[in-house]
């Protein structure tokens, strides 16, 4: 079976690749597992992580077929999305994203994730699940009102529009945008080695204290978003959406 990721170095810069471009790099299972397995113990690896997809999508979301099959009741005995989709959340080392086409759903989610993002003109961002009688699972909605605020967050994931680079880099998604010439990842590397230098401690416990400012009481609402995500696979809603658009 081919391999959904690749790690791979640069001094002291980690660089992952999310590596099923065929599909847009849609996030199923098998590939969160992957991920999961690359990022364990990456700390003492690296100082910092990129975290890339392919030139068309950084992640299209969730696999809608695997939504589909499941009901609330095997979602929820099942623990669909357990700890492994969170490995991103949980790395200690500085996070960058480097972002070009679709970062839609759960693929949203993982960018958010990251501690700075670095976009080209043609990244994409949302989260459509609405358009599906369901919401995010992943986290989406504490770590976007965390960054847009409450009312700006209630818009994009009630209405499941569409983010523009140039919108996500005013909104605070994303921390640099490239121009149409650059090259993405030498841009997001460059910026991972400037911090890589820096003191390894400092790096790792600024991140700590901006997690905290940012998202005291997150664990609860990420348990919360999850059961109610959870308890959508019930509804006739969801059903009908992931079918229809499984025909597509």
């Amino acid at each position: 079976m081919k391999a959904l990721t690749e790690l791979s170095f640069r001094g002291s810069v980690a660089i992952l690749t999310l590596n099923n471009p065929a599909k847009l790099n849609v996030l199923s299972s098998d590939l969160m597992a992957e991920i999961h397995r690359s990022l364990e113990g990456i700390e003492k690896k690296s100082n910092v992580l990129v975290i890339r997809g392919c030139e068309k999508a950084f992640a299209a979301g969730v696999d809608v077929s695997e939504i589909h099959a499941l009901s609330y009741e095997k979602a929820y005995l099942n623990d669909f999305i357990d700890h492994r989709w969170e490995s991103v959340f949980n790395v200690k080392i500085p996070v960058i994203a480097a972002v070009s086409g679709y970062a839609l759903g759960g693929g949203f989610e993982l960018v958010l994730m990251c501690d700075m993002v670095v976009a080209a003109p043609s990244a994409v961002f949302g989260f459509p699940e609405v358009n599906l009688g369901l919401m995010p699972g992943m986290g989406g909605t504490q770590l976007l009102t965390g960054i847009v605020g409450p009312k700006i967050a209630s818009e994009i994931l009630m209405t499941g529009r569409f983010v523009s680079s140039g919108e996500a880099a005013t909104l605070g998604i994303v921390s640099h945008l490239t121009e149409e010439s650059d090259d993405l990842l030498a841009k997001a590397l460059d910026l991972a080695e400037k911090i890589a230098k820096k003191s390894v401690m400092s790096t790792r416990m600024i991140k700590e204290a901006v997690r905290m400012a940012q998202n005291i009481g997150l664990s609860s609402g990420l348990k919360s978003e999850r059961q109610m995500f959870r308890s959508l696979f019930s509804t006739s809603f969801k059903q009908n959406g992931t079918e229809a658009f499984l025909k597509k």
